[in-house]
């Protein structure tokens, strides 16, 4: 693979869908330990939330995870995996967390509340390219001569 996408940065993003508060994290990680970790520190900050739902992709090892954190089986953690994958981005996890407003939103509407969520997190971090662009190879000799006490 010679180009790949990475986030640029942390980002923080949030709306309302109704009267349920979803705020999405994003931030770059390159092991998956730190991944667990960011995870962890956005579950200790958002303790009193509804869910506290994750997808990260880690680029060294291929290593992809997500939770739904117990809203229904593929609405919550699979959406948030989905955007990364759709947007081509690596060595990123993204938390998605909700306060329930008290409207069901149903099948759907989380599929598409989550997946907004990861969205806007992913945006306000942005999104650089890797890319290698060219191989150099220089040979040189180690000694160095010079004839007289100046430098140069």
């Amino acid at each position: 693979m010679t180009e790949y996408y990475i986030p640029a940065g942390p980002g923080e993003a949030e709306f309302v869908e109704k009267r349920s508060r979803f705020i999405g994290h994003a931030l770059p990680v390159t092991t998956e330990e730190e991944a667990l970790a960011f995870i962890a520190e956005m579950k200790s900050k958002y303790w009193d939330a509804s869910h506290n739902v994750y997808a990260y992709i880690v680029r060294e090892g291929g290593i992809m995870r997500y939770s739904d954190d117990g809203e229904p089986q593929g609405t919550a953690g699979i959406p948030c995996l989905d955007v990364l994958l759709k947007e081509g981005v690596t060595d990123l996890c993204v938390v998605a967390t909700r306060y329930f407003g008290g409207i069901l939103l149903g099948g759907g509407g989380l599929v598409r509340a989550y997946s907004h969520t990861a969205k806007i997190a992913l945006d306000a971090g942005q999104v650089v390219t890797m890319q290698l662009c060219a191989i150099a190879e220089a040979k040189c000799d180690c000694t160095f001569h010079h004839s007289d006490k100046t430098l140069l």
